[in-house]
């Protein structure tokens, strides 16, 4: 699969990914933008307002990523079970902890959350259910100016799992009718592994 073209002000991102970027400019590792901002910059233009920005790091990168927003003074905090921890120096976190808030007053935007995500090396590895996986190569994606983000099939999967979050519909009313046939029967086999009875499916 090819990211499609994005024509945020030809080829810039809305300013607050823009920051990210610049943020995530000297990670040495993988990542992405991934939950609705990564709908919007395969769609290519923005179809909501967003709260925050989401990213993705392998979780197998966790503690490169824990040093290097520590030493631009981000505090991270373990968001699990509805309550945040401090996330110790060098604690490495195994499922199903995968939420990290990021803090950083002296930044804007502010607030960061950092998302695990697994991989065998080669696959992207769906983290509710690994035997649902996509090439490394499908799964992030890239806009015209080199912006990481995850493929909007993944994204809308982790989405199916929240179907009656408002922002995840819209999510999916406005980038399914996007998806090429490749990218539908993907989301399709997928949900249709992990809720068979799910009302996307239906749409799709």
């Amino acid at each position: 699969m090819q990211s499609r073209a994005v024509h945020h002000d030809g080829q810039s991102a809305p300013d607050p990914i823009a920051a990210v970027a610049r943020l995530m400019a000297d990670f040495a590792r993988p990542w992405a933008v991934c939950g609705g901002w990564s709908i919007d910059l395969w769609l290519g233009r923005v179809t909501r307002a967003h709260k925050d920005v989401d990213i993705l790091v392998f979780r197998r990168d966790q503690l490169v990523a824990q040093s290097y927003l520590r030493g631009r003074g981000w505090t991270l905090e373990v968001a699990h079970d509805g309550a945040l921890t401090p996330w110790a120096e060098d604690e490495f976190l195994q499922l199903p902890r995968h939420g990290i808030w990021c803090k950083n007053r002296a930044h804007d935007p502010d607030f960061v959350e950092i998302l695990l995500n697994e991989t065998d090396g080669a696959r992207f590895l769906f983290r509710r259910d690994p035997t649902i996986a996509a090439p490394l190569n499908r799964a992030l994606l890239r806009t015209p100016s080199g912006l990481p983000f995850l493929a909007p099939e993944i994204a809308l999967l982790y989405k199916s799992g929240s179907p009656d979050v408002e922002e995840n519909v819209a999510d999916f009313r406005t980038a399914a009718p996007a998806l090429d046939a490749e990218r539908r029967a993907w989301l399709r086999a997928a949900i249709e592994q992990t809720r068979p009875d799910h009302s996307w499916l239906a749409e799709l």
